[in-house]
């Protein structure tokens, strides 16, 4: 799991962050970089989620991922697991963090996951994952 953020936002990211900081809102925004198009014939599908104490919060796979998600959220500690799951139970990866939100911050987690169709082997542990608290 990486810290750094490339600042690579969809438009449809930065209209929710704007949207949700002119209401004062406290949430996660995920955003996840699957290049695999949706109509592919691949079995070899990944689901990118986000729960909190047995709760998901957010998914995305290749059939909604032209939806950028915001999940409102409490402010205050939250203990957060990033997956991505794959067919192979053991080409699946798992991250947990512990974030402490503050009354109008936003979590943005982007998510950039190894890609199906690649013709080379990349282990699945290169699924990168960023995580930033907009103040």
């Amino acid at each position: 799991m990486n810290s750094a953020f490339d600042g690579r936002l969809k438009w449809r990211s930065r209209h929710l962050i704007r949207k949700a900081r002119r209401r004062g809102r406290t949430g996660l925004l995920i955003q996840v970089d699957l290049r695999d198009p949706s109509r592919s014939m691949s079995p070899k599908w990944c689901l990118v989620s986000v729960t909190e104490d047995e709760r998901q919060l957010c998914s995305v796979d290749r059939s909604t991922i032209t939806t950028v998600r915001f999940v409102p959220l409490l402010p205050g500690p939250h203990s957060l697991r990033l997956e991505v799951l794959r067919p192979r139970r053991r080409r699946s990866t798992r991250a947990e963090r512990t974030v402490v939100l503050g009354q109008g911050d936003i979590l943005l987690a982007t998510c950039d996951p190894v890609q199906a169709n690649v013709f080379y082997r990349r282990s699945p542990e290169a699924d990168t994952w960023s995580l930033q608290i907009l103040k």
